[in-house]
């Protein structure tokens, strides 16, 4: 409660700097998303230029700022609320390069220089494995589905979520504060959280202008440590600066930087038992813990903090050539992650008990990128580029200690292993083109090829004998993309589309005495038809079919050895994995008072015959592990005058989700149920969406959907619970000036 006193005191800070600003800024600005809004089209840059969504061959969902904020879409993870083709996957360790699955595809082995299988992109600029976390002062996300290797690169085999920023504005002065305030208890919340977000943009000439923003997250739980009595608290910081010049008719210079930081106390979101054996309660009992689903309680002896640090820059130049335009970005960051670790009661007969000691992660990230468009798109438009990629990531070694309680109360430490330091380096170069030629007013034909060759390697010490071993994959492939695409009606285009993409191989990393080995590249080969049509009110409908069938799927598959009749599991790859669906979205205003997104889409995404789970048992056909087969999102709003100056506001942000799978097993109680998952908003807002007040839920009914379960503790089913677990009620303000 005392951090909640204190948040709602910033808060009440910076929105008094804020409404108390130049008078002159309360006539003069509206806010800089107004011109955006003033047209129903929907632009994108999906292909690295602005088009309307509607003439772009690619299955899209699309979120504009007014939706995300009514969503209050505040990190990636919210975005499964978006885009119902779209899951992100948060548990630790498994969230390589933002954690997301696009049609059942995502990244399922982890190891040393594993990338996404989703690439994430911010302003044009590819994060390569630098995981972001908050969305603040978001201008639009464009979710792209199936292959988009030929514009975007070798992270982006499943698809990208491609995130756009404000721009600085140099015509109006303006700024504005957002805040979501919940408390644990309070109005039934679960837990409690205070969101603050606020933004400036200030013209510097004529023709330039800087835009600062800035976001705090903090959290009250949502799981507690029933040892020490704390709470993880988790709080998040970023800053984001944004400078825009003109500098003539035809040169453009954008610079933007940010800065983030993240700490996590008592070890995060971590592994609560929801059921136990017999051996297991008298040690749950003794820590007071009484395992179920929905349980928030665990036990470690200590707690342990952990933290994330960041920041980054870009430089992007454009200039109109006339003819074409020619685009240079250029791209650093760095993050440093330090995990606390911590200890896992196991119940045995000798009362075993796993500790895992601190460790960290520094990633450093370059990339450079040279592009060239057409501006007279008449008979044929296309873009052509180079891209070049460094990536170097340090794993600091992680000990490994088990103790053991022997039955005449003695404890012994049998095992100790100090671990290993990892020196992973991703570099990588390519060249790439993609064209449309409008063969008619009504018909245009594409083609696209990309050329990457690069050299991953790994360089591991052992920290306990010292030894090392050294293993390198060399890179060399051409993905492609062609396909049709036909105006039927003014408002109505359907396309047809084939990609070959591709996603980077990674090195395995077994357990002594075994040495690294490589994983190589996944190749998925994807087909795709679909239809975009304009609605009443300027929606959008997006209707698609697809098929894909990946070479290489990196995963982690298991066999038993025919000396030893042991299951021995191993990270290798495997071919004849499918996804194969259909999707259906329907985004944007429906009439002057009712917005809307929502879709539905149909799934099935599964292991090849034969395939070995991690249980032993032949899962082959089976849904893949974080891959609901059936999903759907409604996301809606209506507002309706209540004074001349006053609209109230009714929402709704609901999902459903079929069964979903967490591991590679047959086991049920890795499984979690259907379910639906029901938020909404109350509130008012006046005329001109300067001001707001509202109240909102999330996950009403509290269903206690886990971002992971696993039953291979010996001891029980272990749940790892997020926020997104539980419900959440609070207050909601928004001011612009």
């Amino acid at each position: 409660m005392r951090k909640f006193h204190k948040s709602i005191l910033a808060m009440a800070g910076v929105s008094t700097l804020a409404i108390t600003a130049p008078a002159f800024a309360q006539d003069a600005a509206a806010p800089q998303e107004a011109a955006e809004e003033a047209s129903s089209d929907i632009i994108v840059t999906a292909q690295r230029r602005q088009e309307k969504v509607t003439e772009v061959p690619i299955s899209i969902t699309v979120a504009s700022q007014k939706q995300l904020e009514r969503q209050q879409v505040n990190n990636l993870n919210d975005l499964n609320r978006v885009a119902p083709a779209l899951e992100i996957q948060s548990a630790p360790a498994q969230n390589t390069g933002g954690g997301g699955s696009i049609r059942g595809i995502g990244t399922q082995s982890f190891s040393p220089g594993a990338v996404a299988s989703v690439g994430v992109v911010v302003d044009q600029v590819s994060q390569g494995n630098a995981n972001i976390s908050d969305l603040f002062d978001v201008s639009r996300i464009e979710v792209l589905k199936g292959p988009q290797g030929t514009l975007f690169g070798l992270t982006t085999s499943a698809g990208v979520i491609n995130i756009t920023t404000n721009a600085p504005d140099p015509t109006q002065f303006s700024g504005r504060v957002r805040t979501e305030l919940s408390d644990a208890g309070t109005a039934g919340s679960q837990y409690g959280q205070q969101v603050v977000q606020g933004v400036i943009n200030v013209p510097i000439s004529a023709t330039s202008a800087l835009r600062v923003s800035g976001m705090s997250n903090t959290r009250q739980g949502v799981n507690r440590n029933a040892v020490t009595g704390d709470w993880n608290d988790v709080n998040r910081y970023a800053l984001r600066g944004r400078f825009l010049w003109n500098a003539t008719e035809d040169l453009t210079v954008n610079l933007i930087g940010d800065w983030s930081k993240s700490t996590t106390e008592n070890s995060g979101d971590f592994f609560t038992f929801i059921s136990n054996t017999a051996a297991n309660t008298a040690l749950l009992n003794s820590c007071g813990i009484t395992p179920g689903e929905g349980n928030q309680t665990y036990c470690l002896a200590n707690g342990y903090r952990g933290s994330t640090k960041a920041w980054g820059g870009s430089a992007q130049v454009d200039y109109d050539a006339g003819p074409l335009t020619l685009t240079s970005i250029t791209a650093y960051r760095k993050t440093d992650v330090n995990s606390g670790g911590g200890n896992i009661y196991r119940a045995d007969a000798l009362a075993s008990r796993l500790t895992s000691g601190p460790t960290g992660t520094d990633l450093r990230l370059f990339t450079q990128e040279f592009r060239a468009s057409s501006n007279n798109n008449d008979l044929l438009e296309y873009t052509i580029g180079a891209f070049y990629s460094n990536q170097k990531t340090v794993q600091q070694p992680e000990r490994f200690t088990i103790r053991v309680t022997l039955p005449n109360g003695v404890t012994i430490t049998p095992v100790n292993t100090p671990g290993a330091l990892n020196e992973i380096k991703d570099e990588s170069l390519s060249v790439f083109g993609q064209g449309t030629l409008h063969a008619s007013d009504s018909l245009r034909l594409i083609l696209g090829a990309r050329y990457t060759g690069g050299r991953l390697s790994l360089d591991r010490t052992d920290a306990g004998t010292g030894a090392t071993s050294f293993e390198v994959l060399n890179v060399d492939k051409v993905s492609w993309k062609t396909g049709v695409q036909y105006d039927i009606a003014r408002d109505i285009m359907a396309y047809a589309t084939a990609a070959r993409g591709f996603k980077g191989g990674q090195i395995a990393v077994p357990t002594a005495p075994l040495l690294p080995y490589v994983v190589q590249p996944e190749i998925p080969m994807s087909y795709e038809a679909g239809l975009k049509a304009t609605l009443f009110g300027g929606a959008v409908l997006d209707v698609s079919l697809f098929y894909s069938k990946i070479k290489n799927f990196q995963a982690q598959e298991c066999n038993v050895n025919p000396t030893t009749a042991q299951l021995v599991c191993a990270q290798t790859n495997i071919d004849g994995v499918k996804t194969r669906g259909a999707e259906v979205n329907l985004f944007g205003q429906i009439s002057d008072r009712l917005s809307m997104n929502t879709g539905f889409i149909y799934t099935k995404a599964t292991y090849p015959g034969g395939f070995i789970g991690n249980d032993g048992t032949d899962i082959g056909g089976s849904q893949l592990a974080y891959s609901p087969r059936y999903k759907f999102t409604l996301s809606g709003e209506y507002e309706q005058p209540l004074t001349g100056a006053i609209n109230g506001f009714l929402a709704v942000d609901t999902i459903w989700k079929s069964r979903i799978r967490y591991q590679n097993t047959s086991r049920s109680e890795e499984t979690f149920r259907p379910h639906w998952t029901v938020g909404g908003r109350l509130g008012v807002r006046s005329e001109d969406e300067r001001y707001s007040a509202g109240l909102f839920v999330r996950n009403l009914f509290n269903v206690h959907e886990p971002s992971i379960l696993q039953s291979n503790f010996g001891s029980g089913v272990g749940a790892i619970y997020g926020p997104q677990s539980f419900r959440q009620v609070g207050l909601q303000l928004d001011a612009k000036f």
